[in-house]
């Protein structure tokens, strides 16, 4: 037999459910719907809806789908104004649903954990995330929270950390080939196409007026390219009031590179261009980690040496994990941290 607290938890749970039916949410998705069916045998078992909620909505908010995890949480805090955990959970969640929103989460996610003398480092991770939104310049068209596709994940965690302030503040990013082989001038068009449907990039004529530039030399090793980014700071007194990103991409020229490498090389590259500091874990993206195999025959016969990008299994194919990864690098301000 169930106690007077989980039936009072089953008909809150079925209250909300019935308000997203009716329309205050329409654009609610049939998951999250699922998801909140799901939770009602864990409210009628007994559990604090208020907690149930919050699980759920972490979960959404996990694996991407992002509005989903809103609707949840909102509905957390509903049950418990003062539900700390929910409230970061859902600023975390709005950075790719609502900017606004997220930055007015944040704010009371301060003030809720100003009373704990037990949340003073969350409190402090809070208030760096609200200076990084100071900071984050408005978004053009393709980079906003609403190009992201849920169903198709990405690999946002694995390069969060290392990609911190390397995204671009200023549109459209500037682009120049300084005098690209002939046997690559192909391979070039199609990659810079592929990435300006997803990314805001220009080519220009003049390398002084490029943000970044790519240039063709013979590299060790057999890699087919490198990207290196550099920083200029302007400052006044100790104050830097603006830093300037220029990124350098190398591509070999020593080697007969298939036309399919030659693309896959250059958007690898103009990736990391980008921001995207490390690599994809998914053997299909722009992203993953590729290697060229060379060999050296000695006496015993032919040894493998790992080198830079492997000639087989190589994409020249953004995937939706390549442009969902962009999209979170230039919407969040760092990696999500879990509250102990």
């Amino acid at each position: 037999m169930h106690d007077a607290s989980s039936f009072q938890g089953l008909f809150l749970a079925t209250w909300s459910l019935a308000s997203l039916v009716r329309g205050n949410h329409r654009h609610t998705s049939p998951r999250l719907i699922y998801t909140l069916l799901l939770g009602f045998a864990v409210t009628a078992a007994g559990r604090d809806p208020a907690e149930s909620l919050l699980r759920q909505g972490t979960d959404l908010l996990d694996r991407g789908f992002f509005a989903d995890s809103v609707a949840m949480l909102t509905h957390a805090l509903e049950q418990n104004p003062k539900n700390a955990k929910a409230c970061y959970y859902r600023a975390l969640a709005n950075e790719m649903v609502d900017r606004q929103a997220a930055i007015g989460d944040w704010r009371k996610f301060v003030e809720l954990a100003a009373t704990d003398p037990d949340s003073k480092e969350e409190a402090t991770q809070a208030e760096e995330r609200l200076q990084a939104f100071e900071r984050m310049p408005g978004l053009p068209d393709s980079l906003r929270p609403s190009r992201y596709v849920p169903k198709a994940g990405d690999y946002y965690q694995r390069v969060a950390g290392p990609s911190l302030r390397l995204q671009w503040t200023e549109f459209p990013v500037k682009v120049f080939a300084d005098s690209p082989p002939e046997e690559w001038r192909r391979a070039l068009g199609e990659a810079l196409d592929a990435w300006m449907n997803v990314f805001p990039l220009q080519t220009v004529s003049a390398r002084e007026r490029a943000d970044i530039v790519l240039s063709w030399a013979k590299l060790p090793k057999r890699s087919m390219g490198t990207e290196q980014s550099f920083f200029r700071l302007q400052k006044e007194g100790d104050k830097i009031i603006k830093r300037r990103k220029t990124s350098s991409i190398v591509l070999d020229n020593s080697h007969r590179w298939s036309k399919r490498e030659m693309r896959a090389a250059i958007m690898h590259e103009v990736g990391h261009a980008l921001g995207i500091e490390g690599h994809s874990d998914g053997s299909r993206d722009v992203m993953f980690p590729q290697e060229v195999r060379t060999f050296v025959l000695t006496q015993g016969g032919e040894h493998t040496l790992s080198g830079a990008p492997l000639s087989t299994g190589i994409n020249t194919k953004l995937t939706p994990r390549d442009v969902n990864t962009v999209i979170r690098l230039y919407n969040c301000p760092g990696p999500l941290v879990h509250l102990k």
